[in-house]
């Protein structure tokens, strides 16, 4: 009877143990069992897919649920605390272009070029970053897009499903009118508990005026056209969403923003529109190709908005450079952050 006793008592405190284990883990890496959740999975089986959780991995599955949830505050708060990640620059420029300041902040962070606007979907790209992929495209308006990178992720998915990604499949084509498609995808969400609500008030005969409005917003950036995406044509694709609805004022921004990390200042020429957009960082931009093409004249100045203060920035910049035959040693602390520090000194990471 004494060893009984002992023996279930060495049972229960392993079991309040193993109990008190579980409680500090949920509490600690709380977005890693939002994540597993969302794509379907127990703990057990997310731990033994993605490994045990560390702060880094909790930081990018955090951004990844909040903006799934579209809590862009959230999303911008835990972006601040990854400075050197693609995915982390990702959300960081998408939380920033939902309050249209994409622009205004794009240097004041970790920018790796082009991939910190669109994550790269291929060959080599991780099931996280497929999953995460849909997210931009969904803002921006290409529901394409959107749905082709949620069915990816879905596919690549643990469990090859998950409410993310049916959530996500469910929308766009409420917003593209397929609501045929739309219905299979919330019937599947109406039979979960956690995402009964959330289905039930997107079937279509449900919609209150507030979600017809945001439905209503997103299909008037829809293209006019159907076109074949390519993996590589960011550009095309986002000029055509903007031959739509030039209003289309992020999509505008994602474009310039493009140009700019990739250094094409032709393209950032052509595609930039003073009246619709503007920003210090265009500013900064055209003052380099104005200079470049001799048209540093009053009347540009004025056409492109560029004021007093950045032409005052960018004459100490160049007569900063050219004292110092190009070297940017003497620049970083003050002109780090500006446009025309990362187009004379960002070089591209070679894996990239």
């Amino acid at each position: 009877m004494k060893v009984r006793r002992i023996l279930w008592i060495v049972l229960a405190v392993a079991a309040l143990a193993a109990g008190a284990s579980q409680v500090l883990f949920l509490t600690r890496y709380p977005y890693f069992r939002k994540y597993a959740a969302q794509n379907g999975i127990s703990l057990r089986e997310a731990r033994k897919v993605w490994g045990h959780p560390n702060e880094v991995s909790e930081t990018a599955m955090g951004m990844a649920v909040e903006a799934s949830l579209e809590n862009w505050q959230a999303v911008a708060a835990l972006a601040k605390e990854d400075r050197r990640s693609e995915v982390g620059t990702y959300y960081y420029n998408l939380s920033n272009a939902m309050y249209g300041q994409l622009a205004d902040k794009l240097l004041d962070y970790y920018q790796p070029f082009e991939r910190g606007l669109f994550l790269p979907v291929g060959e080599h790209s991780s099931p996280f970053v497929i999953g995460c992929a849909s997210d931009v495209w969904f803002a921006l308006g290409d529901m394409s897009l959107a749905e082709r990178d949620a069915m990816l992720g879905m596919l690549f998915s643990p469990a090859h499903t998950g409410s993310r990604y049916l959530r996500r499949l469910a929308e766009t084509n409420l917003v593209k009118g397929d609501y045929e498609a739309a219905s299979k995808y919330l019937r599947i969400l109406l039979n979960s508990p956690r995402d009964r609500k959330w289905a039930q008030v997107r079937l279509p005969d449900a919609w209150n005026p507030g979600y017809r409005m945001l439905i209503d917003e997103k299909r008037a950036k829809l293209p006019r056209f159907d076109l074949v995406h390519g993996m590589d044509q960011v550009q095309y694709t986002l000029r055509v969403l903007l031959n739509s609805n030039p209003s289309n004022k992020m999509a505008l921004d994602y474009l310039l923003c493009y140009d700019l990390l990739t250094k094409d200042l032709d393209a950032f020429v052509a595609d930039y529109v003073p009246s619709l957009t503007h920003s210090k960082l265009y500013e900064e931009a055209m003052l380099i190709f104005l200079a470049a093409k001799g048209g540093m004249a009053p009347d540009n100045f004025a056409h492109y908005q560029i004021s007093q203060e950045t032409l005052s920035r960018f004459n100490q910049f160049v007569t900063i450079y050219k004292r110092d035959n190009g070297s940017g040693k003497n620049l970083t602390e003050e002109f780090g952050k500006t446009y025309w520090y990362y187009f004379y000194y960002a070089v591209r990471n070679e894996n990239h």
